[in-house]
């Protein structure tokens, strides 16, 4: 007779092992990279609406306002002209689920900051609610992960940076 081959049952348990501790090692890190993907993601997104906005300020020779929020884990930017009209079709949203509040001027000005660009791409401000900077991060737990800011230069100008 021969001799089968074959895994004994106390290899297989062993190969199990070390699968499940390669597991419950590599799962939260990559739960991390996800939020911290999420915080960039939602950060570049603000930066280009901001990008959009200022370009249509100046090519339709008007002062425009975004005003940013975060609701429900959705971030919403709404552009309207001086008068309240829309100066974009709808309301530009952006998924934000594992997100921390957004932080405004350094928690100057509470959630609802408004951004404005005049008809020479120039930020100007509306009195109280100006926003120079946007901090947005993640949450894994109740602990931080990576935070990125939104810049916003007084020439009209965005910048995306991690902090």
């Amino acid at each position: 007779m021969s001799r089968q081959a074959g895994f004994s049952l106390i290899e297989l348990m062993i190969a199990v092992a070390i699968i499940g501790i390669a597991a419950a090692v590599a799962i939260p890190n990559f739960t991390r990279m996800y939020i911290d993907y999420e915080a960039r993601a939602t950060a570049s997104e603000i930066t280009r609406h901001l990008v959009l906005v200022r370009t249509r300020a100046m090519t339709t020779n008007q002062t425009l306002n975004v005003q940013i929020l975060l609701v429900n884990g959705v971030v919403q930017m709404t552009t309207t002209n001086l008068a309240g009209a829309p100066a974009l079709q709808g309301v530009t949203t952006v998924n934000a689920g594992h997100m921390t509040p957004l932080v405004f001027n350094n928690g100057a000005i509470a959630n609802g900051g408004v951004v404005q660009f005049n008809s020479y791409g120039i930020r100007t401000s509306v009195p109280g609610t100006g926003v120079q900077n946007i901090t947005i991060g993640g949450t894994l737990g109740g602990v931080p992960t990576a935070q990125y800011r939104v810049n916003i230069a007084p020439s009209g100008t965005s910048g995306l940076v991690r902090v």
